[in-house]
């Protein structure tokens, strides 16, 4: 049956769409706004597109004028202020409002890196080691190198480069000071672990299905390492982006693909997932798979993640769009 959808989305003012080196994943949001609503449109559905824009007191007012049976959520926060996301949920669910993909607490929960991965541990859920570092504490180190450090709340690889690989106490200085001067204060550090990565996709409420298995494969020039860097997702002339790929579905053997699974529903299940989100993983040497992160309300850009997950499952984008519609209405 046709539904009234509003597809709401932050769309930054021009002014902030400048060369600062990650522009680049703020304009693909609105790429993937318009591929959405094309998907809806082609099942039939009335579509519109609701801009969401700063302040954020001015948000409840634009939600209240929408007329929808159901909104379907793109928003990831407003710029440099990624606790917005889950802001803009709890107020949809105040309203009372229909919307997609996951709510609020899990929205929260997820964000934080290094407070869910204590969420993952006291599960039984296994993660790399990790520390919360600042300039202030970085004496108290205690993991083994080598190490990544990365923002806590974060993603889209913002603020990824090769030298967020660290071996010694002078490379984690820096970059502990770098990513926490850029990135609100402090920098999630955890035990590198070199080994295959996999991602891989749920769908479902109650209960989570998985989609399929992806593995990133690097083959990246001696002395890069493997990581998806901000230039792997969006700088198309620089070696990680050329050097990296997605294999779909991954090459594992039943046992593998077992753990896999397992690991993912049980990680979904541990966050409260509803609707679709994604998980990342890596193989240690010991066979081991540790999940990096929960990715609730992943990307949906077609032909990438979820949505290559989906097709090699027999779905095509719309048919993955009107599911996660149909969850969001259950």
């Amino acid at each position: 049956m046709p539904l009234k959808i509003a597809i709401i989305y932050n769309d930054p003012p021009c002014e902030i769409i400048i060369p600062n080196g990650e522009d680049e994943a703020i304009t693909g949001v609105l790429e993937e706004v318009v591929a959405v609503k094309n998907a809806l449109i082609s099942r039939g559905h009335e579509v519109e597109k609701v801009p969401l824009r700063l302040p954020l007191d001015s948000v409840p007012h634009v939600l209240r004028n929408i007329q929808a049976d159901v909104i379907f959520n793109l928003f990831e926060g407003f710029e440099d202020q990624p606790h917005t996301e889950p802001v803009v949920a709890r107020m949809m669910e105040d309203m009372g409002l229909s919307f997609t993909g996951n709510p609020s607490s899990v929205l929260d929960l997820t964000l934080d890196k290094a407070a869910f991965k204590n969420v993952l541990l006291d599960a039984g859920i296994d993660t790399p080691d990790f520390m919360v570092l600042t300039p202030a504490n970085i004496r108290d180190f205690r993991l083994r190198f080598p190490c990544i450090v990365k923002p806590r709340d974060e993603d889209a690889s913002h603020g990824l480069s090769p030298e967020n690989i660290v071996s010694n106490m002078e490379q984690l200085k820096e970059q502990v000071v770098r990513i926490s001067s850029r990135f609100r204060g402090s920098a999630l550090v955890e035990e590198f672990i070199d080994g295959r990565e996999f991602n891989a996709s749920i769908l479902g409420n109650s209960v989570h299905e998985l989609i399929e298995i992806s593995e990133i494969v690097y083959t990246l020039p001696p002395g890069l390492p493997r990581i998806l860097t901000f230039d792997s997702k969006w700088f198309e002339e620089t070696d990680y982006y050329i050097n990296t790929a997605v294999s779909c579905p991954a090459e594992v053997d039943g046992d593998l693909r077992e753990r896999i699974t397992e690991t993912v529903l049980s990680s979904c299940r541990t966050a409260g997932c509803r609707g679709y989100a994604r998980v990342d993983m890596r193989q240690d040497v010991d066979g081991s798979i540790k999940v990096l992160e929960v990715n609730a309300n992943p990307d949906i850009t077609p032909e990438l993640g979820i949505a290559l997950q989906a097709d090699v499952r027999g779905m095509t984008y719309a048919d993955l769009m009107q599911k996660i519609v149909d969850l969001a209405l259950e």
